[in-house]
């Protein structure tokens, strides 16, 4: 299965440059399956419910051009009465097939100041897999990532704006969730942009295997980095660490002592 990580070039505040900018990218995608933008792609900015559908719509007419399901990384969208971030999945024929919520804003950038929590975090099918959407810093939570492991997913993609002296620290994160899950792990990053306390953000998207081997890690170049993943490597890597079905044995632990379901 191919898939697609954008990286774009992101101006931190001008919305129409950098739509500009990712309609050219998702312009020239075509033969793979799946395509991811990062968060706040468009940059920092609030949609409103009307300009989502208008952005929606948009995308979904690049998604149908390239005939492949589209990750629209994650968008900051005002409804009546709060403000949330969501990314969207679109399918190959240009309908939303539903949305990931940012579970936990970030704490460390102040957005818990204005992003409500979010709640809904589903899994999505396409031709040859199961996937799921892990916004940004939810990377941190390893439950999280392992409820959507347990619902048989075989990637996981993480859209995110991490700042370049983060990587290090982002590549550990993904090895990890990779190794410890048996899944592949994409991570989709900005670029030639700034963090809101002005930390450079430079790329380096990249792919994880199921055994927590890097597969890709872009440079700090704006553009479409395609990596073709091999399925057959989550049994294979299964048959060597069962640590997803190991965890399915627990019950629950008790102080110091772990129960193991029929004991």
């Amino acid at each position: 299965m191919k898939i697609a990580l954008v990286q774009p070039a992101r101006d931190r505040f001008d919305r129409e440059k950098n739509i500009h900018t990712v309609a050219r990218l998702l312009q020239q995608i075509r033969d793979v399956e799946i395509v991811c933008l990062p968060e706040n792609w468009a940059g920092v900015v609030t949609f409103s419910e009307a300009e989502l559908e208008q952005m929606l719509s948009l995308l979904g007419s690049y998604a149908q051009q390239g005939h492949y399901t589209l990750l629209t990384g994650s968008l900051i969208v005002q409804r009546r009465d709060h403000t949330i971030a969501l990314g969207h999945v679109i399918g190959p024929d240009g309908t939303v097939l539903g949305y990931t919520e940012k579970i936990f804003p970030s704490n460390a950038v102040g957005e818990r100041a204005f992003l409500k929590p979010g709640e809904r975090l589903p899994v999505f099918t396409t031709g040859s897999a199961r996937f799921g959407v892990a916004i940004c810093v939810d990377l941190f939570y390893p439950e999280l990532i392992r409820s959507l492991a347990h619902r048989g997913i075989s990637v996981l993609f993480n859209p995110s704006n991490i700042p370049e002296n983060r990587i290090a620290l982002w590549r550990s994160l993904l090895c990890a969730r990779a190794a410890e899950n048996t899944i592949f792990v994409a991570f989709a990053n900005n670029t030639k942009s700034f963090y809101p306390d002005d930390r450079p953000v430079s790329g380096h998207s990249m792919v994880v295997s199921p055994r927590g081997d890097v597969l890709l890690e872009a440079d700090d170049a704006e553009g479409v980095f395609v990596v073709e993943i091999d399925l057959a490597q989550i049994t294979e890597a299964r048959k060597r660490w069962p640590y997803l079905a190991d965890s399915l044995s627990l019950e629950k632990i008790e102080g110091d002592r772990v129960v193991r379901k029929n004991e």
